[in-house]
C-alpha cells in the first residue's frame, strides 16, 4: 500500500478562503488550481514590475510602500525557498507571537519562504 504525500495547504484567512471558493465555483475548477493560478499571476506581476520605475504595494497592515526598480531586483534575487529548519523556526516564532502585526509579518515571511517568492 503506497502512502500518499502530505498535502500542504496555504494559510488563508476566512475571507481569502471564501474568495477562493467563489472563484473555483465561477471557473468550475478545483481550489488548488485557483491558488496555483493566483501564484502564477503574482510571479508574472513581479516580473512585469521589474521593467517599471516603481510599484506601490499595500501591506496587510494597510501601510503603503513604494518600491523602486532596484529594490524589486533585490527582492527577486532573494526569492529562495527556506530550509525546513528555517521554516520551523518561523513557525515557532509565529505560534508565540502576541502582537497581531508581528504575527502578520511572520506569516508573510513564512509564506514567502515556503514558496520561494
Amino acid at each position: 500500500m503506497s502512502k500518499k504525500p502530505a498535502r500542504i495547504q496555504p494559510s488563508l484567512t476566512q475571507a481569502e478562503s471564501d474568495l477562493v471558493e467563489q472563484v473555483a465555483a465561477l471557473t468550475q475548477t478545483r481550489r488548488t488550481d485557483v491558488i496555483k493560478n493566483a501564484l502564477a499571476v503574482y510571479a508574472w506581476f513581479v516580473r512585469q514590475a521589474m521593467t517599471g520605475a516603481r510599484v506601490t504595494a499595500r501591506k496587510r497592515t494597510g501601510e503603503e510602500v513604494t518600491l523602486e526598480t532596484p529594490e524589486l531586483t533585490a527582492l527577486e534575487a532573494k526569492g529562495v525557498k527556506l530550509s525546513p529548519e528555517e521554516l520551523g523556526a518561523l513557525g515557532r516564532a509565529l505560534a508565540g507571537a502576541e502582537d497581531p502585526r508581528e504575527a502578520a509579518r511572520l506569516r508573510e515571511q513564512l509564506t514567502r519562504g515556503f514558496y520561494g517568492i
